[in-house]
Formats: structure tokens, sequence, C-alpha cells
């Protein structure tokens, strides 16, 4: 089956996104065929003047390259913000216009579970739903959440999924504990939260490494603050990627991500599962559908920064308490989040669809 699908660049080098890295992993391991329509600002990319006329032309050019491509459908990655809904409701409606159905894929975003900001946001969200064939989450609770706000949609579950690896569950040999953050230098992770937190930990005595890996808008202002709260116990390494990512997960002891909202199911997190991090991550939208807090992971509250502290204290105090926890993020990915189990069902999504 020939498929169309939207995401921002898939060039790693130009873009730190979890849709991008699941849009790559189907490309590489579906039996359909797919071209790729890139939609989604680039890190770094100014939202000017030029940025908006592209965006004014996008649904055109969408139509174009659809009429081109001549697919049997489209699959349209999105995600509940302003410019995405306002986005991706003009790709539909070009969709639409090509006759073509449409699936469309949830991945977080600040108004999955919160109240809009405006009346006119939350009908085009309802419009972009509704004009979907398939509608696909991540999980069962965001199902439940999603069908409440929005009754009669077609909704399925799928979550993202990592490929299988080989990982160490062998004591960590780093004398000195490594924190590593991999994920967009954005608010919406957290990170004004993750210096606080940095800085209260140094300042109680408590040693250890931040590695930080990725790029976005905070970077100028987030790297001077935590190189000053942290001084040389923290390293900025840029964007990584593909083999490279896996060999900083593996050198790491926990995974960090305080994200205060926007949060779907994240690829990073996931990843840092099957590499045997201790996960330290806020619990919204699906997270709390994979990690069980004390078990394969720990939770905190978005934006509890007290919470944070107490909660990254007591992890980097209890080394000896790591491996049963390791253990259990490792078989977590391995019996639920594996490609082959994910694209099957994925092309189960796509039949349905085009039937």
């Amino acid at each position: 089956m020939k498929i169309a699908i939207t995401a921002p660049s898939l060039d790693e080098d130009r873009n730190v996104s979890g849709i991008s890295t699941i849009v790559r992993q189907i490309i590489e391991h579906s039996h359909n065929e797919f071209s790729h329509f890139q939609a989604g600002r680039e890190d770094g990319e100014p939202a000017g003047i030029r940025w908006m006329a592209r965006q004014a032309i996008l649904p055109f050019r969408f139509y174009a390259f659809l009429r081109r491509v001549k697919p049997a459908l489209v699959h349209i990655n999105t995600a509940m913000t302003d410019l995405s809904i306002w986005r991706d409701l003009a790709l539909e409606r070009a969709a639409k216009q090509a006759g073509l159905p449409v699936v469309l894929f949830l991945h977080g975003g600040k108004f999955l579970v919160n109240e809009f900001e405006s009346r006119r946001l939350e009908n085009a969200a309802a419009r972009m739903l509704r004009m979907a064939r398939v509608v696909v989450v991540y999980s069962e609770l965001e199902k439940r959440v999603v069908g409440s706000r929005w009754p009669a949609l077609d909704l399925r579950v799928l979550a993202n999924a990592v490929p299988g690896r080989e990982s160490s569950l062998s004591e960590s040999i780093n004398e000195l504990p490594v924190i590593i953050f991999f994920g967009r230098l954005h608010e919406s992770k957290g990170l004004n939260e993750m210096i606080t937190a940095c800085s209260a930990l140094r300042r109680d005595g408590f040693d250890f490494q931040l590695k930080c890996f990725g790029d976005g808008p905070m970077r100028e202002s987030f790297l001077p603050k935590m190189s000053e709260a942290l001084g040389d116990r923290f390293h900025y390494g840029g964007v990584v990627k593909g083999p490279d990512k896996f060999a900083e997960l593996d050198k790491a002891d926990i995974f960090l991500l305080p994200s205060i909202y926007g949060e779907g199911l994240p690829m990073a997190m996931l990843e840092a599962m099957a590499s045997s991090c201790v996960v330290v991550s806020s619990e919204m939208a699906s997270v709390a559908a994979v990690i069980n807090d004390g078990i394969n992971g720990y939770l905190v509250e978005p934006g509890n920064t007290s919470q944070l502290i107490s909660r990254l204290k007591m992890v980097l105090a209890s080394r000896p308490e790591w491996k049963p926890i390791q253990e259990s993020a490792v078989e977590t990915v391995r019996t639920k989040f594996s490609i082959p189990e994910y694209i099957e069902k994925l092309e189960g999504i796509y039949r349905s669809a085009v039937d």
C-alpha cells in the first residue's frame, strides 16, 4: 500500500523529535511504501515572515504532493498544540479534497488533557479529529480522555515502540552517578525545574554529573544557567543519533524528564528504559501507563520542583536498589513496546481505514 506520511524533518541533525524518530522506524520496518511530506518547524528555525508564508501555502503544496504520489491513505502526525491543530486541520482538508482517507496520530500536546485557551481553537481541534477516518492515541488512558471530550470518534490505541537491543544489567561502573537528559530544549520539558533541582542537590552535598543532549529554543538560556549550577559536573553534547545516542544512554545511570506539559509517550524515555536507566519522569498523559512508580521507574507531579528534588535525592542515595528497577524497565520495553508488534498493529489500522 502506498501511504503519504507527515512529520518534521527526518534528519536528526536538523530536528530533535520523537515523531521523526517513530516515523523513521515505520518507514524502515513496515511493508508499505511511504512518501514523506515535511510538516513542522526545524530546530532553530525562526517563526518569521518567511516561515509564516511557507505555512500559508503548505496545504496547497500538500494537495499537489498527494496528486503526484497518488497514495491510498494519508497518515498525519499531529500534537494538541495551537500551531499543530491549525496546520493539520488544513492538511486534512487537502487530503479530503484529494478524496483520501486520513489516519490521525495524536502525539501529546498541551491541550490533550488541558483546557483550550479559546473556543475557536477547541472547535478547530474537534473538526480536525472528526475529519479523520481513524484517530490513534498512545494508551487506554488517552483513549478515555479523548473519547469523553469528543464522542463518536473511531479511536485506536497504539503505543510507541523501540528496537530490541542488548543491554547490560551489571552494577553501574560510574563512580559518580550520571544523570542524562535527551530531548528538545524547550520550556515544556521542565528545564527551569531541572536547573532549580540540580542547584538544590549540589547545595545539599549530592555529587553527580548531568549530561544533556538535544537542541531547541531554550539552548542559549539553559546551558549557561546549568553550567553555573553544576560547573564541570555539567556536560552538553549537542545532538547525537543512532548508535551514539544509545552509547550515551548505556553509560548513564538515571534518565531525567521533568516535563511540565505536552508529553504523550516519549520515545527518549522508552529508549532509556531499554538501556537500563532508572527513569525519573513527570506523570502525565501516557507516561503513567508505562511507569509503575517504584517498580520500573519513578514519577513526580509536573511542575512540583520540591517533589522532584526529594525524588532525585532518594534515587541518588539508594544505588543498591537500582538493579531491580533497571531489570523491570528493560523487561517492560521488551515485552510491551517492540517494533514487530507495533508494525503489525499499525498495518492493521491502515487496512481498516482504507476498507
